[in-house]
Parts: C-alpha cells; structure tokens; sequence
C-alpha cells in the first residue's frame, strides 16, 4: 500500500486538475478579526441587499445539528449556526468561533480560546459555557453526533472564553469532526423553548450569517440576513451582503437547472454530469468545481432476517458492477472518478492501488452466488422518485446485474421515505444513497462501519474492523494511521463488505452570473455570508 498523502491541501490541487476545474476567485487572506476571508473582499465596498433562490437537490429532514443526518440539512445549517472550527477551500483548518487551540503533549486535552462579544441571534451570549452545552447536548444518547464526540470524556470551562476538551484518548479526527455539526454551536435558550419545533424550526438559534425566519417543509426555507454577525471581510466590509436566501426543494435536476436559467432561481450545487458543457459554455452563467471527499454507494440491510444478511451476496454485487461504465454512462457522464471505498482522494490516506474489482466480474458473482447454495439472488432496489437520473443509474446497474443473473427490481418512493427506512433497517434490499463527505477520512468511514455507530445503515459489525477502526482514531503518526485505515477497508469492503461503493464526486457550484463572491468547497456546501449580487 502507498504511503498517506503528503496533504490535504495538495491533493486537492491536483484534483482540481483531473476534474478539470474551472478557474475560480483568488482567496484573500483573513481578516484581522479571523473572518472569511472571502473572494468578496476584492471591492473595496460590498454590495448590500437582494434576495437569491437557492434551488436545493432535497428537502431537508431536521435542522438541528444534534439530529440531522442528511447533506442538505447541511446546506441551510452552515448558513444559521457557526462552528468551533472552520475550513477553507483547500481544505485546511482555521478559526471559527475558536479563535486558536492548544493541544498537549499526550493528546488528550485540547483547550480553545473563543472569539468574544459573540452573540446568537435570540441576543444571549456565546461563551465557554454554552460550548459545554452544546457539546454535551451532541454527546447525549438521543443524538447522531456520538460517534463524532465519543472520545470526550468532559468539556471543562476555564474562563468565559476558554474552554478546555479532556479526551479518553489522543483522538485525531476531533478538529476535522468540528467544523461540522459536531461544533455546530445553538442557543440553549431556544432550543429549550421551542421543544420538538426546533428540528425544523430554528428560529434565531444560531450565530450565523443568516437568520431562519420561514420554513414550510417541502416547499421554501427563508433565511434573512443577521444584522450582528461578528465577521467582516477582509476588506472590512461587514458579513454578510445579501438581505435573503429562499432555499426551495427541487429533486429534478434537470428542473433546477431550468429554474437557473429562466430566473427563478441563482444558484445550485448539484449538476448532473450531462449538463456541464452546456452550463459551462453559458455566458450567463459561472460554473466552478473542485474535487470532492463525496462518494456513491448501494446501501444493502445486513440485519438477520434479510436477503443481505449473507455476504457474499454484497460481495457478488460489488463484483458484478461495471465501475467504469457506471461513470461514463452514468449521470455523472465521467465527471469524477471510480471508486471503490470510502477514503476519497481528496483525503490522506487514500491508496491507489487500492482497486479490487477494477474490471466487472459477472462469472465470479455467478460462483459466490452458487456457492451460497439458495438459489439465484434477487432483491429491491429504492430509488428517489423525484430525480431522473437516479433513475437512470438505477437502470444501468439493473443491467449490469443480468450479466450475473442477479434480478435487482426497482422501486422508487420519496427521498426522505427511503432515508426513514435505511435508518430504521427495515429496507429489504438496498438503496441507492451517497455521501457528501468529510474533511478526515475518519468522517467518511467510522460512522458506517463500526457497530452501532449512527450512519451504520447497513446494520454492520465486525469486530476486527471495529479495532482497527478504534485504534486510527488514537494514533498521532500518519502514516500509521492510514495503515491501519487501509487494513480495516479491507476488510469491509472486500473480504466481509458493508456495502458496495462505486463512485467518487466532484463538488460543483452553479450560479448566475450576476451573484459573486462564492467558491467551491469540496465539501459542496455553499457558504453564503461573501455573496453578493452586483447591482
């Protein structure tokens, strides 16, 4: 296996270079204040005011980041809530609500310095107390964030504007998990008064550029600008620009770009392959992308009772799939790259070599099938009903699976419907369901493989992964931490599968060309607080 890569922040440059990325703004460096540092700053004087429609892939299903599961809750949490740590575009760490940190010699403490005068947008304090909440509010059993935070042992307040994290041990994807929704900081005070509603309803809970004033689920969230946002630009230009954000839910892709480009909508960061030319190519439009640490797989439901209980059959799927044809083929129509695990290339870690299936293998499927000893394999596939393209990826892999005589039949049902089944296991077959993806490659695995963890839709155990999994998260040196990332993908991807990885993605970012001041991240979440529409 090949050694971890040298950076983040390099490989990501190369990326940039395989995706064939447009070029994008130049990023100025931060503020004195530790701000954005965004491509806005170019004018001495921002422009101040007007409405975007951001036409979203999904409807979200929680807004609190204690709960949510989903990518595009993220696309409105990154706009209400700040976090303890931030990201920049090439990936590299920096000040959010923390304005530095110090780790000790052992690795088991982290203490935070926090930015003052900070205050949510319900006008309470942000402050080393409410840090503790927070984060033993995510550490709580109810919450999704386990996994995340489940080497802090205890937060400790030191002042009002220290906070101190005393660790079980050395944990070194913590500040990458941070700058999600595990440091996504909320007010106490709002969450406590608005109960159940605050899952869809956050209403001045965050520190954010944007203020929730609307949500009217499955149809329009509104986001108004916080008139108190702590960050300037580094032009010193107070953050953000815009009046308002109106996100709209539209899963056709093809709709949402029709909405682009008739006006009803000014930015979208999910664009189907087929249409990057074409976009490319529009002069009333600016497309940018960048690599991604997001990848595609087929989610099987491993639990007893189920067809995918045995796994050689999510062996012979993974087998029989035509990685290549599925990318060029495919929706994506060979925007990105194959893929065979988690670890994208975007991350350290990431081993090249690593290609187990690099041709479709349908005769080899044939034997593990028979060697199972039932009978031909046939399952259920669902399918997002609002979105074409998956549809139309669903159908080539159909295909691909006759080659195997593997009968996979395809239902489509609502998106938040199929995500409600997978977290609850009680899909019979498979779904058809990416990730985003994280900064640490600990983001784009633990959580799925590791028993009981909270994304583990697959109901996966294995004790020898969970081990290996465990001990990455403690070990400081990484180039032993990638070994021992590589030896646990492995295992759950080859010798005892979780689930049937294919593809990694690009992080594209549409927009009209009248709204500046954005980038692409690889995180593909827009950071709305630097645009600004030109007058």
């Amino acid at each position: 296996m090949r050694p971890p890569r040298p950076s983040v922040v390099a490989v990501l440059g190369a990326l940039a270079i395989v995706f064939g990325a447009c070029a994008s703004p130049t990023t100025p460096s931060p503020s004195g204040t530790g701000a954005a540092g965004s491509p806005a700053a170019s004018a001495a004087k921002g422009n101040y005011g007007g409405t975007v429609t951001f036409a979203l892939e999904n409807d979200v299903s929680n807004l609190d980041p204690m709960l949510s599961g989903l990518f595009v809750d993220r696309n409105i949490q990154y706009a209400l809530y700040d976090s303890l740590v931030k990201v920049d575009t090439k990936g590299n760490l920096k000040p959010g609500l923390a304005t530095k940190w110090t780790t000790s010699a052992d690795g088991k403490t982290i203490t935070f310095d926090l930015r003052q005068g900070v205050k949510y947008q319900d006008g309470t304090p942000f402050d080393a107390e409410s840090v503790k909440w927070n984060i033993e509010r995510y550490k709580s059993k109810d919450s999704r964030r386990t996994a995340e935070l489940a080497p802090v042992d205890s937060v400790e307040v030191v002042t009002p504007t220290q906070v101190k994290f005393n660790l079980k041990a050395a944990f070194a994807p913590l500040l990458g998990a941070l700058v999600d929704r595990a440091g996504m900081m909320v007010s106490k005070a709002v969450v406590d008064a608005l109960g159940k509603d605050f899952t869809l309803k956050p209403f001045k809970a965050g520190t954010g550029p944007f203020i929730l004033t609307e949500a009217v689920k499955g149809d329009r969230y509104t986001l108004e600008r916080n008139p108190n946002y702590w960050d300037k630009d580094a032009a010193g230009n107070q953050l953000p620009f815009l009046d308002k954000i109106i996100v709209k839910p539209i899963e056709d892709a093809n709709v949402r770009l029709t909405n682009l480009r008739t006006g009803d909508a000014q930015i979208l960061n999910n664009v189907p392959g087929k249409d990057v030319a074409s976009v490319k190519a529009d002069p009333t439009l600016t497309y940018q992308q960048v690599g991604s640490f997001s990848w595609n797989s087929m989610i099987p439901n491993e639990s007893a009772g189920f067809v995918f209980n045995e796994k050689r059959y999510v062996k012979a799927v993974a087998m029989a799939i035509d990685r290549q044809e599925i990318l060029d083929k495919g929706p994506a129509q060979g925007v990105g790259l194959v893929g065979y695990g988690p670890i994208s290339p975007a991350q350290f870690g990431y081993d090249d070599s690593f290609k187990p299936w690099p041709k479709a293998d349908p005769e080899g499927a044939k034997k593990l099938v028979a060697e199972v000893g039932k009978g031909p394999l046939k399952f259920e596939l669902l399918v997002s009903s609002g979105d074409p393209n998956t549809l139309q990826l669903a159908q080539l892999i159909q295909d691909q699976l006759k080659k195997a005589d593997i009968q996979m039949d395809i239902k489509t049902m609502l998106f938040n419907d199929i995500v409600t089944l997978q977290q609850q296991k009680k899909h019979t077959g498979m779904t058809l369901i990416g990730w985003s993806g994280r900064l640490d490659p600990d983001g784009n695995s633990y959580d799925f493989v590791v028993t009981g963890s909270p994304n583990n839709d697959s109901a996966y155990s294995n004790k020898q992964v969970d081990d290996l999994m465990q001990q990455q998260r403690v070990e400081s040196d990484p180039a032993k931490r990638a070994k021992l990332l590589q030896q646990a993908q492995q295992i759950y991807v080859v010798d005892d599968p979780a689930r049937v990885w294919f593809q990694f993605g690009v992080s594209p970012l549409l927009t009209v060309k009248k709204l500046t001041g954005m980038q692409s991240y690889p995180d593909r979440i827009p950071r709305f607080e630097s645009a600004q529409l030109a007058k």
